[in-house]
């Protein structure tokens, strides 16, 4: 039997569990459900008992998934996050629960894609690399009129590190992969400002 919350329990717009909630609950069970412990909002898991009866304390009105692509989306750019949204058919259901399997799908096109997005941005990395001398800093070097021999290992190392901190930067807030026009935009000025 589902136990239904007290209509004064608002639903959980201050809820903010993390992934890592949601994954815990869905190993526990075979559906998550937001539930309120008489203190605070949990991710739970749903299961049923031998006679089938659910075994969750849920608020009939809470919407579960909104809340798990909110926590999908505190972790993950939104672009990953709409893509997982559209590629599951994830969509707004008050009062029903979420299947632990499309918990864990979800999750794990999120990383993937994440994944993915890293290794692009690590090879545009590298291929504006100042201390490989490579050829986008030959270029960039030659727009500003700069001989490569005159930047210095020193100052190599530390373009490269402003670099690293752009496209971590980028990576933080959804702006992956970043294209290699970017990136050599980023490299022209990171040279231009050398120490």
């Amino acid at each position: 039997m589902i136990d239904s919350l007290r209509p004064s329990i608002a639903t959980p717009t201050d809820a903010h569990p993390t992934l890592d909630e949601f994954r815990n609950a869905a190993a526990q069970g075979n559906a998550v459900v937001m539930g309120h412990d008489g203190e605070q909002w949990k991710v739970l898991a749903q299961g049923h008992t031998p006679s089938q009866r659910s075994v969750a304390w849920v608020a009939p009105d809470v919407d579960t998934t909104s809340v798990f692509m909110d926590a999908l989306s505190r972790s993950f750019s939104a672009g990953i996050q709409s893509n997982v949204a559209r590629e599951l058919g994830l969509s707004p259901t008050p009062g029903k629960p979420l299947s632990s399997r499309v918990v864990q799908q979800a999750i794990d096109m999120a990383e993937t894609s994440q994944n993915a997005l890293s290794g692009v941005d690590f090879f545009t990395q590298i291929s504006c690399s100042a201390s490989s001398n490579s050829s986008a800093f030959q270029r960039a070097c030659a727009q500003l009129s700069i001989s490569p021999a005159d930047v210095d290992a020193q100052q190599r190392r530390e373009i490269d590190a402003v670099m690293a901190r752009q496209f971590e930067n980028a990576a933080a807030h959804g702006q992956s992969p970043v294209s290699t026009k970017t990136a050599e935009t980023w490299l022209t000025a990171a040279l231009q400002s050398r120490s």
